[in-house]
């Protein structure tokens, strides 16, 4: 089975999207939008949680052109108003990852990799605003 690299960045975004959105892996927080929009922070506050679309790179193709083997990244962006919280939320975001492996497996991301992020801080309307950046990697391997 191959897939086409459009199909797959489609599909693995809307896997992890749902995942942590709604039903038994939903974090805690509903503020998740695909892309920044500083109308977005001052309407919804914090915290707020960027999954950016997915860069989908490939090792194989076959002769169509289809993935057989890629990489999937994920570039997730967690932004709140405390320090603390952050954290929280960032370890909340990480656990139903890693509690939802097999179901997120089960849907065709695989071999998940959570990388070390980078940290933010900076003052907004007389606010600290806190944010930590890390990619998410899983591996599409065609059967």
């Amino acid at each position: 089975m191959t897939i086409a690299k459009a199909t797959l960045t489609t599909n693995a975004w809307d896997t992890l999207y749902n995942h942590l959105q709604t039903g038994a892996y939903a974090i805690s927080t509903d503020n998740i939008f695909s892309a920044w929009n500083s109308t977005l922070a001052e309407d919804k506050g914090y915290p707020l949680v960027i999954i950016e679309p997915p860069i989908t790179s490939f090792n194989k193709l076959n002769v169509t052109g289809d993935l057989t083997e890629s990489e999937i990244v994920f570039n997730i962006e967690v932004y709140h108003n405390n320090a603390a919280n952050l954290k929280v939320l960032i370890d909340d975001i990480n656990n139903k990852l890693l509690t939802g492996k097999r179901v997120l497996a089960g849907l065709g991301i695989k071999n998940m990799k959570i990388d070390a992020g980078a940290y933010d801080t900076w003052e907004e309307a007389g606010k600290k605003v806190h944010r930590s950046q890390y990619p998410i990697s899983f591996r599409y391997i065609a059967k």
